[in-house]
């Protein structure tokens, strides 16, 4: 039976449990902090290229936490009738049937419209439509793995913005995501994780533009007093300008990639 037994054929676990931390003897309930691994101000890292998908005229890929997702953006193309004085914008987002726990039926991966609707008002206000008559630009978002809607919504907009400015659509300013759970016994928590956003008593999502300093979308759920609020978005808002410096170092970076692959031809 040994010699039968094949090493290099035992089946990964479908799913996988990070380790529980005991609290020590010395913390009382109050003092204990979820996070091991980072601080509660701090984001998780971010992994973002460009350029992946060579059939659409831009492109982007993301890895931010517990979500993954590729966007492909094709345009500006001419739109069909009717005649519009500025473009318009089409965006579509797609779950993988492997994207989240439990898996998607196939054929059913759309994802509610809301989302879609979000991350089109967010993302409207940076794209300058108004130099695109009689076109339209299609944007395309394929969830690989997700955990939290707010945390989709986020790195959506992020890697979709990325996209855009990569197919050399002109648009007044980069758009970037942020997420802002606040809990009651550990203040604001910064890029929440899927356990962390089911314990908080709110959560925002903000969507801006750090190089002009503006809001172009914002999401609360939840109850918050006035003052939370308002430390919420300013938290968000400074969180958003480390996400955009990833956003802009990313898009150098594949414009010389393939500045260098032209010489090289």
């Amino acid at each position: 039976m040994a010699t039968a037994f094949d090493r290099r054929r035992i089946p990964a676990p479908e799913v996988s449990v990070p380790p529980i931390y005991e609290d020590s003897p010395e913390a009382g309930p109050s003092t204990r902090t979820r996070r091991v691994d980072r601080a509660i101000d701090e984001a998780r890292p971010i992994f973002l290229k460009t350029g992946l998908i060579s059939q659409a005229n831009g492109s982007g890929y993301i890895e931010s936490g517990g979500v993954k997702i590729a966007c492909s953006v094709y345009g500006p193309r001419p739109k069909a009738p009717p005649y519009t004085p500025q473009g318009t914008l089409n965006l579509e987002v797609k779950f993988a049937p492997f994207a989240s726990d439990p898996r998607r039926a196939p054929l059913r991966d759309t994802e509610p419209i809301s989302l879609s609707q979000l991350l089109t008002q967010s993302l409207l206000p940076t794209i300058q439509l108004h130099l695109l008559p009689k076109s339209s630009i299609d944007i395309y978002l394929l969830v690989l793995e997700s955990d939290t809607p707010t945390n989709v919504l986020s790195a959506g907009l992020t890697v979709a913005s990325a996209a855009i400015a990569d197919a050399g659509i002109a648009m007044y300013a980069l758009g970037t995501g942020s997420v802002i759970a606040h809990s009651s016994a550990e203040g604001l928590l910064l890029d929440p994780e899927e356990g962390e956003e089911g314990e908080a008593e709110g959560i925002l999502t903000l969507g801006s533009m750090p190089a002009l300093g503006k809001v172009t979308g914002l999401v609360l759920e939840g109850e918050v007093g006035v003052d939370q609020a308002v430390e919420m978005i300013e938290k968000a808002i400074s969180a958003s300008r480390d996400t955009h410096t990833v956003l802009a170092q990313s898009l150098i970076e594949g414009a010389q990639e393939r500045g260098i692959g032209g010489e090289a031809e």
